[in-house]
Parts: C-alpha cells; sequence; structure tokens
C-alpha cells in the first residue's frame, strides 16, 4: 500500500491482502513481525495517520487530499494464521480517515487461510496456507478487486481474446532507484484490446505486487498464472504491471516480500524509497509509451 499512499497522485485506488496500515512496521523489523502480523498489541491508527500526514506536508509524499476520492478492496481470510485480523482492522480504520469510506471494501470470507482468493477450481484448497498463497476459494478476488477499482466490466467482459504476457528487464529501473532486491525480470500482461498503437481504445494500468515466498523466485509463474489477473484483465482492458522482488540476504530479505519494514533504508515507505522510486519509473515508461509493448528497456 506504500505506492498506494505515497505517490498517490499517481494511483486512484488500491486492493489490499491481508495486510495492516502505512508505514504500520515504521522501520522496525520488531513490528514488523508483531504488531503488524500477530496483532499481539494494538497498532496506533491516529499516530500513522499523523505521521502520514507530517510525511506529505514535508514533501515526502504526495498530498493526502489525493486520497480522498480513491478506491479500497481490502481481503483477509478469517483462518489466516499469519496475518491476524486486527492488523487488518487497522487497515481498514487507517483508509477510512483518508478514503471516503463508501469507497472501502472489506471481505472477510470465514475458511480462507493467509492465500490470494481466486475462483478456479483446481487449486490448493482455500483454507491452507502453502505455496503459492493462491487458492480455490470461490471468489473472484482478482476481478472483484479491479471492478471495483475500475468499474464494472459489463458486456465487454465476454468474448475477448486473450492479451500476452512478456517479460521484461527491472535492471535499469533498479540500478536507476539503487533499489537492492529486483529480480532480473518483470512481467508485464497487454489485453489484446490494448496493443496495436492504442488503436483498439484506451486502456488503463495496474501494478499487482506479489506477496512474500510468492514471486518468481519461489513459485515461478504461479502466482501471475492462478491470481486470476489476466482474465480480469482482458475483460476489463486493464495493463497489468508484475514487478518481481526475489529473496537477499544482504539486506535480509529471506522471504522476498516487499519492503514494508525498511530494509532497504529508512526512506522505505517514502517517494525517495528506492523500491517505490523504481516502480513509479517503470508507471511512467508505460503511461509515456502508449503503447506498452514499447515501453521500458
Amino acid at each position: 500500500m506504500q505506492v498506494h499512499v505515497a505517490p498517490s497522485a499517481l494511483v486512484s485506488g488500491g486492493g489490499v491482502v491481508a495486510a495492516g496500515p502505512y508505514y504500520c512496521a515504521e522501520n522496525s523489523l520488531r513490528h514488523a513481525l508483531g504488531r503488524c502480523m500477530k496483532g499481539d498489541e494494538p497498532i496506533a491508527v491516529d499516530e500513522l495517520a499523523g505521521l502520514t500526514s507530517e510525511f506529505a506536508l514535508a514533501g515526502r509524499i504526495d498530498p493526502i487530499a489525493n486520497l480522498a476520492n480513491d478506491r479500497v478492496w481490502i481481503f483477509h481470510g478469517g483462518a489466516d494464521p499469519v496475518v491476524a485480523k486486527p492488523v487488518v482492522d487497522a487497515l481498514q480504520a487507517y483508509y477510512e480517515l483518508f478514503v471516503n469510506p463508501d469507497g472501502v471494501q472489506r471481505n472477510e470470507l470465514a475458511d480462507a487461510g493467509h492465500t490470494f482468493p481466486a475462483a478456479a477450481k483446481g487449486l490448493q484448497d482455500c483454507g491452507k496456507t502453502e505455496t503459492p498463497f493462491v487458492g480455490s476459494c470461490g471468489l473472484d478476488g482478482a476481478r472483484q478487486m479491479l471492478e471495483h477499482l475500475y468499474g464494472a466490466f459489463g458486456a465487454q467482459a465476454t468474448g475477448v481474446r486473450q492479451g500476452t504476457l512478456v517479460h521484461f528487464s527491472q535492471a535499469s529501473y533498479a540500478t536507476a532507484a539503487d533499489a537492492a532486491g529486483f529480480a532480473a525480470r518483470g512481467w508485464l500482461y497487454i489485453p489484446a484490446a490494448c496493443s496495436g498503437n492504442g488503436a483498439a481504445g484506451r486502456c488503463r494500468l495496474h501494478v499487482a505486487f506479489h506477496g512474500c515466498k510468492q514471486g518468481a523466485s519461489f513459485v515461478n509463474d504461479a502466482f501471475v498464472q492462478q491470481a486470476g489477473y489476466l482474465a480480469a484483465a482482458d475483460a476489463g482492458r486493464i495493463v497489468v504491471l508484475l514487478p518481481q522482488v526475489e529473496p537477499s540476504f544482504q539486506p535480509l530479505n529471506a522471504y522476498g516480500c516487499w519492503d514494508w519494514w525498511g530494509y532497504s533504508g529508512a526512506e522505505y515507505a517514502t517517494q525517495a524509497g528506492p523500491q517505490i522510486a523504481a516502480v513509479k519509473a517503470m508507471v511512467d515508461d508505460l503511461m509515456r509509451a502508449g503503447d506498452p509493448t514499447q515501453a521500458g528497456p
């Protein structure tokens, strides 16, 4: 959610699966493993909101007023043994201080584990908390998220041609931002309706971040292929950017998580954060290119 809050002038909403509020860890691994996952102590939502306002006034993140009309989709499994319900409650409470509560959709699925919910059958059981952390939950989380963020897909949701999934090099973005932990390649999905120099019409752009132990280093393309983003993107004319980080021991990130506690530096949650800067540069290239197949290195 850092990429929602920090460059909020560029972003119109966010979907969050089993996570705490912005800057929950406050650059502390102890907080990350404790209050922001186990919920073993209260999360001071008002204090985090105050820090968010201070960051914005100091120019470290975009103005918080940008969030007011955004839409937010939240999912948590009632059987999640990794992220406790009070943590996600704090996330919702945080968002509702900045976003119109009518724009916040919360999904609490009683039997779901720590997983991304999918409608497809044949995936692992929804109640399991195991790699690749995508489960057959009878809920198309990707589509529900994208429709909440961008509006119902309507008639265009049927009879569409499949798009193209391509690799792109992340090296120049990681180098320019001095961002540690990026994998050599990320993925970009381009619906058929979004290729051809925009001849087929205007498309939206969505950035989908994998979870811990859910990047290609752990699951190859399982998250990309199974989560439901690709079919939803075809139906909704949405280009999907799927950047990738990988595990490392220097800095310490053994599970290949995106930085939400400070392993990349104290500015990790601001616009100066290396990972935020690198992903923003990817987005900027795509927005400038018009035809996403021609964007980036």
